[in-house]
C-alpha cells in the first residue's frame, strides 16, 4: 500500500508500466498520505531490523522461530536416501511447558478491580462497586475468558503481543414475514456488537520507536491485516472512495511528482488494511490498498477510542512474558526463547539416542571377501552362501545411553527455566508428603510470579480500555418519546448475577437514571427514598440508581491483585479459615455471626451461607426484618446498597 516504488539514479520511475491511477485525490489527502507512508516505512524497517536484544535476529525472526518451537515442527527430512533411516522427530517439551504455565496462570479468571474518587478528591466506594459490577457485566457477556486464554499463551509465546479492546455497534439483515410476503430489516448484531477483543500478532503493528517501552508514548500506531474484499466492502463500501479499491490492484503514491500509480499486489484476492494512530496529534485513517477511505475533510480525524475525559489514547494493550532490560527496550523475552537452547539441545540428544538405539538393534557389518551383503539378508529363513574365506564382524557404535543421560539433564534444566514437573502432574523423585507439596506449590508461585505480574499489568491496561468504552457508550441515554416538549431520555439497566453479600447470593441491578438531577433531599427525604428502594429489591437483589452525569465525572483507578493468578489450594484455605474461626469464635471483640458466616459456612456453601443463620427480630417496626438488635436509629448495611447512588445531593 504504503510502500516504495523503483526510482532511476535520475530519479525517473525505474517501471513505465505502471499506469497512472484513477484515484488522484486533493492536496491535504496527499500530505496525509505522504506522512503515513513515511511512518509505515519506519515501521517496517523496525520490524525487520536485527537486535542485539533479539540475538542478532530481527522481531520477525525471533518471532518465527518461537511459534516454530511452541508448534513442535520437526526439521525437513534429509534428502540423501541413505541417510533416510535417521529420525529427525523433537520432544514437546517446549509446549507442554507453555500449556501448563498457562493452566496455572489462567486457572483463576483474573478481572481487573476499581476504585472511584469524586470530584473532592474522596473516595467513593459506591461508584466503585458500581464500576466493578459494569466491567463484570460485560465480561459475562463477552468472549473475555477465552481472549485471556489466548492472550497469555501468546504472551508466553511471542517476543510481543497487543490485546486489542473495541466498543461496536453492528447490525444484520434478518427476513420477516412469509414466504410470499416478506421484508428485510436491519437489527442489532448480538455477536458482533458490545466489546469485542482481537490478539494483534507483532507482525501486524508498526511502532514509532523499538526502544519506548510504554505503548501510549509511541508517536504513532499502525495496525495493518489483509482481511477479503468482501470484508472491506462491508465496513467501507459507503465511502465514495470504495469505488478505486480492487483486489490484486494497489495505489502506490509518488512522493516526486504527487501521482498515485496503479501496482500489482501479490495479495490476490486479499487487501490490506491500514489503520494509522497518532495519539498526541489525535489523528486516526484508514487505508485500504493504499485508498484512503476516512473523513473527506483530512484534517479532522479524531482517534476513536477515548477516555471519559474525551482524551485520545491507543485502544491496544502490549505485554509479553519477562523484561528484557530497564523498561527501554519494547519488546519481552518470551518464555520459548528462554528455553530455545535447552529444546535444541534435548531435540538434537534425542535424535541421537534414538539413532545409536536404531544401529543398536540392527548393527551394521563390515564384511571381508563377500562383497556387499544385500540388506535381505536379515529376512528370517533366508539362506545366504558366503564364500569359506569370507569374514564378517559386527560394527561398533557408540552407546546411546550416553545421550540419554545428556537429554535428562537438558530436561531438567528445562524445568528449572518454565515450571516444576511435579507442578505439571508428573511424578516426581521426592515422596509427595503435604510439605512438600506446599513448598513446590511456593516455588511455582515465586517462578511464575513475574510472568503473573506481567500479565496482570495487561489485565490492568485493558480494564482502563474498557472502563473508557463503559462511560462513553453504556452510561449515556437515548432520546425517547417528547412529554410537553421535553424529550424524555431512556437508559439502559444493567443485571449482574452471581454477587454474594453477607453470604447470600444475590443480583445486582443498576439502573442509570437522570429523575434526581437537579434535585436536593434532606436527610429524612434521602432515607425515605432509600427504604422504598430496598423494599423494591426484595431478599434477593440490590438495587443501585446511578446518576450518570455525575458518575462520568468520576475519577477512576484500576488494579489487579496478582496472587489471582495463581490458584490456590482451596483444601489448604478451607482448613485455614477453619482453624480461624475456632480461635476467632470465643473472642469477645469480634461479631460471631460474621465469623460464623464467612469463615465456618462461606467456605463450604458460598452465596447460601446465610440461610443456615438464625434470623434475629428487628428492633423497630419501620424497619426491614433481618436488623440486628441496637441498629433502630441508623441506616442498616445492606439498605445502603440500594440507593439512589450520588444522585440524591446532585
Amino acid at each position: 500500500m504504503l510502500g516504495v516504488l523503483s526510482y532511476t539514479t535520475k530519479g525517473a520511475l525505474q517501471s513505465v508500466d505502471q499506469p497512472l491511477s484513477a484515484y488522484q485525490p486533493s492536496q491535504s489527502v496527499q500530505d496525509l498520505t505522504k506522512k503515513v507512508k513515511e511512518a509505515y516505512q519506519l515501521g517496517e524497517e523496525t520490524l525487520t531490523r536485527p537486535f542485539q536484544e533479539f540475538n542478532g535476529l530481527s522481531l520477525i525472526g525471533r518471532m518465527n522461530e518461537d511459534q516454530q518451537a511452541w508448534l513442535s515442527h520437526s526439521p525437513k527430512l534429509f534428502n540423501d536416501p541413505e541417510s533416510s533411516w535417521r529420525w529427525q522427530g523433537v520432544r514437546p517439551i517446549t509446549r507442554n511447558k507453555i500449556i501448563s504455565t498457562a493452566a496455572h496462570l489462567t486457572s483463576q479468571l483474573i478481572t481487573p478491580q476499581v476504585f472511584a474518587q469524586n470530584e473532592k478528591d474522596e473516595e467513593d466506594k459506591e461508584a466503585a462497586y458500581v464500576m466493578r459490577d459494569l466491567l463484570e457485566y460485560n465480561i459475562q457477556r463477552s468472549d473475555y475468558e477465552q481472549a485471556f486464554l489466548y492472550a497469555v499463551i501468546s504472551g508466553l509465546v511471542n517476543p510481543v503481543s497487543y490485546f486489542d479492546v473495541a466498543y461496536c455497534e453492528a447490525y444484520q439483515t434478518v427476513l420477516e414475514g412469509t414466504n410470499s410476503k416478506h421484508t428485510r430489516k436491519e437489527v442489532i448484531d448480538d455477536v458482533l456488537s458490545g466489546f469485542q477483543y482481537n490478539l494483534v500478532p507483532a507482525d501486524e503493528m508498526l511502532i514509532e520507536n523499538p526502544y519506548t517501552f510504554d505503548i501510549q508514548k509511541q508517536g504513532f500506531l499502525i495496525r495493518k491485516r489483509l482481511i477479503s474484499f468482501s470484508e472491506a466492502e462491508g465496513l467501507y463500501g459507503k465511502h465514495a472512495n470504495f469505488v478505486h479499491v480492487r483486489p490484486g490492484v494497489r495505489a502506490f503514491y509518488n512522493g516526486e511528482n504527487g501521482l498515485f500509480y496503479d501496482v500489482e499486489d501479490v495479495n490476490g484476492t486479499l487487501v490490506e488494511e491500514v489503520r494509522y494512530m497518532n495519539r498526541r496529534g489525535d489523528c486516526e485513517v484508514i487505508f485500504v490498498n493504499g485508498i484512503y477511505l476516512s473523513n473527506e475533510n483530512a484534517a479532522y480525524n479524531p482517534m476513536k477510542h477515548r477516555t471519559n475525559k474525551n482524551k485520545p489514547k491507543y485502544q491496544y494493550a502490549k505485554f509479553g512474558a519477562e523484561p528484557i532490560d530497564a523498561m527501554r527496550f519494547w519488546a519481552y523475552k518470551s518464555l520459548v526463547s528462554k528455553m530455545s537452547n535447552d529444546q535444541k539441545l534435548v531435540d538434537k540428544q534425542w535424535q541421537m539416542a534414538v539413532d545409536g538405539s536404531f544401529l543398536k538393534t540392527f548393527t551394521p557389518i563390515i564384511s571381508f571377501g563377500a562383497g556387499k551383503l544385500s540388506k535381505d539378508v536379515v529376512v528370517p529363513g533366508t539362506v545366504t552362501d558366503l564364500d569359506v574365506n569370507a569374514k564378517i564382524q559386527p560394527l561398533t557404535v557408540g552407546d546411546p545411553m550416553a545421550a540419554f543421560n545428556v537429554m535428562h539433564e537438558a530436561e531438567r534444566s528445562l524445568s528449572e527455566s518454565s515450571q516444576d514437573s511435579q507442578m505439571q502432574g508428573k511424578e516426581g523423585g521426592l515422596p509427595q508428603t503435604a510439605r512438600q507439596s506446599i513448598l513446590i506449590q511456593q516455588n511455582a508461585e515465586t517462578n511464575l510470579g513475574v510472568m503473573g505480574r506481567m500479565i496482570g499489568v495487561m489485565v490492568k491496561d485493558v480494564g482502563e480500555l474498557m472502563l473508557d468504552d463503559v462511560m462513553r457508550y453504556q452510561t449515556v441515554g437515548e432520546i425517547g418519546e417528547i412529554i410537553g416538549g421535553v424529550p424524555k431520555m431512556n437508559y439502559k439497566t444493567f443485571i449482574v448475577h452471581n454477587r454474594i453479600h453477607d453470604g447470600k447470593g444475590m443480583t445486582d441491578y443498576i439502573k442509570f437514571t437522570d429523575r434526581f438531577a437537579g434535585q436536593e433531599f434532606t436527610e429524612d427525604e434521602k432515607r425515605q427514598e432509600e427504604m422504598r428502594m430496598y423494599q423494591e429489591a426484595g431478599d434477593d437483589k440490590h438495587i443501585w440508581e446511578v446518576n450518570p452525569a455525575l458518575f462520568s465525572r468520576m475519577s477512576y483507578l484500576v488494579s489487579v491483585d496478582y496472587e489471582q493468578m495463581l490458584k490456590k489450594n482451596t483444601a489448604f484455605e478451607r482448613a485455614f479459615k477453619l482453624e480461624t474461626y475456632d480461635r476467632a469464635i470465643a473472642n469477645p471483640f469480634v461479631d460471631q455471626r460474621a465469623v460464623t458466616r464467612d469463615f465456618l459456612l462461606e467456605p463450604l456453601m458460598g452465596g447460601d451461607a446465610s440461610k443456615y443463620l438464625a434470623q434475629e427480630d428487628p428492633m423497630g417496626a419501620a424497619m426491614p426484618p433481618g436488623v440486628a438488635p441496637g441498629a433502630q436509629g441508623r441506616l442498616p448495611a445492606q439498605l445502603m446498597r440500594s440507593t439512589a447512588m450520588e444522585g440524591l445531593s446532585a
